[in-house]
């Protein structure tokens, strides 16, 4: 079974969270393993304490040591990862999500994007994202998809050849 990590900046907002219900929906039809960073929930009560913190300093330490265990856990799921798919909607393509692409990338991992934004945002007309995030979606073998409708992930490459 393919597994992929689903690389998004949807998790920061409430409003988004039937857009990636419906992603995960899609991939969860071809039979796809997803890691969702925003769906583990092993910090939440750290989160929740954090943010409650009153005082600046620790609110500040607080956060730090739960920033490097995130990273711990979602660098661990894109290395377990087979793929990855971006969401990269928006006026720019979110940091972190750009951060997780160029890392799998990096580890030979096929990337895949979606990006159902009308507007193009990359460096030049007709480029729909950033041309160097776009370059390394594409060589990795994976490609950018317009529409939720339109992600195929085609089985990881030991699958393939049983089938």
């Amino acid at each position: 079974m393919t597994r992929l990590y689903l690389a998004s900046p949807l998790g920061f907002s409430p409003e988004h969270r039937d857009y990636l219900t419906r992603i995960k929906e899609r991939l969860d039809e071809q039979g796809i393993t997803v890691f969702d960073p925003w769906a583990q929930t092993q910090f939440s009560q750290e989160l929740e304490r954090a943010f409650q913190e009153k005082d600046h300093g620790a609110r500040v330490a607080a956060f730090a040591v739960l920033a490097r265990r995130i990273g711990a856990v979602n660098e661990q799921g894109i290395r377990d990862a087979d793929c990855l798919l971006a969401v990269v909607d928006g006026a720019e393509v979110d940091s972190g999500t750009a951060a997780e692409v160029g890392f799998a990338c990096g580890l030979g991992k096929r990337c895949y994007a979606l990006r159902t934004d009308l507007r193009d945002s990359g460096d030049f007309v007709g480029i729909p994202v950033n041309l160097q995030l776009l370059h390394f979606v594409e060589t990795s073998g994976g490609k950018l998809f317009r529409n939720i409708a339109e992600i195929l992930i085609p089985p990881k490459r030991s699958e393939a050849s049983h089938a």
